[in-house]
């Protein structure tokens, strides 16, 4: 997903965030061509403030054509972006068919962005909801198998002493 989004939109800075069940909002998951800072700054982020929120909240792609006059960042994050050296970004939510946000990929540019053709936004929804049916079926089956697999151990052990190898 990380590799096509930046494929679409030109660049080699990009970043995947999934839910963060605990706290709420996106964590980071992957990333490339981000400085550690950035990384470190925006390893969660809440519900506002930066355009990946913003899309997630709307489940729709945003861009920003200029991450330096863009309204949706708060001072902070606009400063880390910027440091970073990344100028403009566009944030694609990931989809389950139902239209559930369930992850974010963002590509970061260097230069500031004049928009995205149709065709580019169309790839790139395209590519948002295949990636988030699979994690969907992935939350469905994968996790909730080895967690019944985990459940059973646990079962089979009742009265016994667990060691570790």
């Amino acid at each position: 997903m990380l590799r096509t989004t930046l494929a679409v939109t030109g660049t080699d800075m990009g970043n995947v965030q999934l839910p963060d069940p605990a706290r709420g909002g996106l964590r980071i998951e992957q990333h490339t061509g981000l400085t550690a800072d950035f990384v470190d700054f925006f390893a969660h982020v809440g519900e506002d403030g930066t355009s990946c929120a913003q899309a997630a909240r709307d489940v729709a792609q945003v861009t920003v054509r200029d991450v330096e006059s863009d309204p949706v960042f708060s001072e902070p994050a606009r400063l880390a972006i910027l440091a970073a050296g990344s100028r403009a970004c566009h944030s694609v939510p990931l989809t389950t068919a139902s239209g559930l946000c369930v992850g974010m990929v963002s590509a970061h540019l260097d230069q500031p962005l004049n928009g995205l053709t149709t065709a580019q936004i169309k790839a790139l929804d395209t590519v948002g909801g295949q990636a988030g049916r699979w994690l969907a079926w992935h939350d469905r089956t994968v996790v909730l198998d080895a967690l019944e697999h985990l459940h059973a151990l646990g079962r089979a052990a009742r009265g016994t002493r667990l060691r570790r190898s």
